[in-house]
């Protein structure tokens, strides 16, 4: 019948309600009852500097100090207990918002990709540079043992075969894209709830989440994209020769790199800044996100680590993306080495000189430089 069982029947009642829903309204509950308790222990603490147990009978201070040292004994007595049981209920609530926060989380990141048909693999457990370890509570510390988010990347494979009209309608809908910062902001607004600000628990608890969605739209999500997207060009030229001259009236030869890439390119560039702007947020003082809270906190550790995970990222970003666009550059050069080599000596073999030279009145090949040109060296 105490406040600890009551709130424990609470939450259990929201478990048999079943899937993501249930999940959300149980951390809400988490919050919620968080702060009700803070309240009410507060208003606790209030009264007990006021009504205090003396001598078997309630008895009020008063101003001139009568009984001081009894009353102080007993007062000093009373606060330490509700603090010891405050901080019992705080531990607790903390421990398992923690862990459902970094669950649902994982859970509502993975799940629009299934959704949509898209092949996860599975893989090593999250890259985790710090995790919330210890909470202090009255001295004693408490172990929190967290959740670790497995990484289940974007089947490489798959994406290949599914091309890039697929991807783009898919995965790469802004939509999509969104989804996971909505859910992660959201959860960096209930941790602050929780955990308060400005201390060394808020600090590790947001650098957990953060590095969470780190480890998600990189590892499993863009790093695996871009690859499948430098992967679907196709760099060998075509066997057979280019029809020259090209005919005007139909679509220009996309050289081997289909309009949809770069298109696919944009759109991963747009996300990867939405990501920084929506999750880290620098030097926007008021925002409630990643940079702005680790400041509030003043702890260096955890702004050092969500530094370095911040730079990993991108790094790692920035190569696979270079790696992408060298692949299409190479694609690119390839062709039209075998628009400029193969079709020419191919129009040179069958009579291509007549047929420019009646076309356009000059010769020496399709791509010949006119006599006395800035460009004739």
């Amino acid at each position: 019948n105490g406040l600890q069982s009551r709130i424990n029947g609470l939450l259990q009642s929201i478990d048999r309600r079943g899937d993501f829903q249930a999940g959300a309204a149980k951390l809400d509950t988490f919050v919620v009852i968080h702060e009700k308790a803070a309240g009410l222990f507060h208003l606790l603490k209030e009264a007990s500097k006021k009504m205090v147990v003396s001598s078997g009978r309630i008895t009020r201070v008063n101003s001139e100090g009568k009984g001081v040292a009894v009353t102080s004994s007993a007062e000093q007595a009373l606060v330490q207990f509700l603090t010891t049981q405050e901080a019992a209920l705080s531990g607790s609530h903390r421990r398992g918002y923690l862990n459902l926060e970094l669950r649902l989380l994982n859970h509502e990141c993975y799940s629009p990709l299934d959704q949509l048909g898209f092949v996860l693999l599975t893989g090593d457990e999250t890259r985790m540079y710090d995790r919330p370890r210890v909470l202090e509570n009255s001295g004693a510390e408490t172990i929190i043992e967290e959740f670790h988010a497995p990484v289940l990347p974007l089947s490489v494979d798959s994406l290949k075969q599914k091309g890039f009209k697929e991807i783009l309608s898919g995965i790469l809908k802004q939509s999509v894209l969104r989804q996971p910062l909505i859910r992660a902001t959201d959860s960096l607004a209930r941790a602050r709830l929780m955990f308060g600000s400005g201390n060394d628990d808020t600090a590790r608890v947001i650098t957990a989440i953060y590095t969470q969605m780190c480890s998600f739209y990189g590892d499993a999500f863009l790093y695996p994209l871009i690859e499948s997207l430098g992967g679907m060009l196709t760099q060998q030229a075509p066997s057979k020769e280019p029809q020259l001259p090209f005919d005007e009236n139909v679509p220009p030869h996309d050289l081997g790199v289909e309009n949809f890439f770069w298109v696919s390119m944009e759109r991963i560039h747009s996300a990867i800044k939405a990501f920084d702007r929506e999750l880290w947020a620098e030097n926007r003082a008021g925002s409630g996100r990643v940079w702005d809270i680790l400041k509030d906190c003043e702890d260096v550790q955890s702004i050092q680590i969500a530094r370095e995970r911040r730079a990993s990222f991108f790094m790692e970003l920035e190569r696979k993306g270079n790696e992408a666009i060298g692949r299409a550059l190479e694609t690119l050069s390839t062709h039209i080495r075998w628009i400029l080599v193969t079709g020419g000596e191919s129009m040179l073999a069958t009579g291509g000189n007549r047929i420019l030279h009646h076309i356009t009145g000059q010769s020496g090949g399709p791509y010949a430089v006119p006599a006395g040109s800035s460009l004739d060296a």
